[in-house]
């Protein structure tokens, strides 16, 4: 009688874990034929506050992969971009910061991590995107401290036709949409060749980050939300700097964290006499918060950045210290 009982239980667990299998492969083929695939399309991506209209010519020749993005809305402007090289063509004679690749849902997304820790997945039914019929996928987190999600990934390639990031009330905080694609086309080198409006301009450039990854970074938070490991710590001093363990606490820092899914990166600095206030804001799927910490008379700037409820991630910026003091509790 006990066996009979069990079964329905092992059959639901046996279902439970074949769904989560089926909905890894499939993220899984999402990743690799976002960077794999040949694709060409019109793409639509935003929130309520700010919508962009992309134009994308995305492919790998010689094994080398190839993108060139054309705005459509707003100021003109082309990214091509060929392996770790890109190019910004942009009308006006100043310097401009412009993201260089196309905009990803699921920055976080880290084939080795546990998802399953954090999220629940569903495969549901199939739809038609872009004139593609396309695999829904249903995303839904443990807890109120990240954001749910629905995909649909086109069923031959596995591309990401569309991507709703959802709030702790299910509303759409982001929207990442294929108006118009066309997969597995051949390409050659005169497909990402920019046009002849405007000139060429430089990437803004980011911040120097020493070679140096920390596995013991000076300043930790004492509080993450379940699933979320630290992906890599660096300081932002120049390269080849060499600094004593004093001196570290007062470099900048930079931690990003990941659930497999979601990220999320805290930046630590002297703050000096700014007097600035704390703050929390958030624009679209977007949260950030700065906090402001005195430790060895010297005041600090704690600034966290990521695609997480405010709450959270004001909660991870206050508990940041130094780790001499530090007592992690996840």
């Amino acid at each position: 009688m006990t066996r009979w009982l069990l079964l329905p239980l092992l059959v639901s667990v046996a279902a439970l874990a074949s769904a989560e299998g089926s909905a890894r492969d499939w993220l899984d083929q999402m990743k690799r034929a976002f960077k794999e695939e040949n694709y060409r399309g019109v793409l639509i991506y935003g929130n309520q506050q700010h919508w962009e209209t992309i134009s994308v010519v995305h492919g790998k020749i010689n094994g080398v992969e190839h993108e060139k993005l054309r705005h459509l809305t707003g100021i003109p402007r082309e990214i091509i971009r060929s392996g770790d090289q890109t190019t910004c063509i942009h009308p006006g004679d100043h310097s401009v910061r412009i993201a260089s690749s196309l905009p990803s849902p699921l920055q976080g997304i880290d084939s080795n991590a546990d998802i399953s820790v954090s999220y629940d997945f569903r495969v549901a039914d199939t739809q038609r995107i872009a004139g593609r019929y396309a695999r829904q996928m249903i995303i839904a987190p443990k807890d109120r401290n990240r954001y749910g999600y629905r995909l649909w990934l086109d069923q031959e390639s596995g591309l990401l036709l569309r991507s709703d990031m959802l709030g702790q009330d299910g509303e759409v905080l982001e929207r990442f949409q294929f108006a118009s694609v066309d997969i597995g086309m051949p390409l050659t080198q005169d497909d990402f060749v920019p046009g002849s409006d405007g000139h060429p301009l430089s990437e803004h450039p980011a911040p120097a980050v020493s070679g140096k990854t920390s596995e013991s970074p000076a300043w930790l938070p004492e509080w993450v939300p379940t699933g979320f490991v630290l992906m890599q710590a660096g300081e932002l001093s120049p390269p080849g700097e060499q600094i004593s363990s004093e001196e570290s606490l007062q470099q900048p820092l930079r931690l990003m964290y990941t659930d497999g899914l979601a990220a999320f990166t805290l930046f630590v600095d002297l703050a000096g006499s700014e007097k600035m206030p704390e703050m929390v804001s958030q624009w679209g799927a977007t949260s950030a918060a700065v906090r402001y910490r005195s430790f060895d008379e010297s005041r600090y700037r704690i600034t966290a950045v990521g695609e997480l409820p405010s709450a959270a991630i004001s909660r991870i910026a206050g508990s940041v210290t130094p780790r001499q003091t530090v007592d992690p509790q996840h």
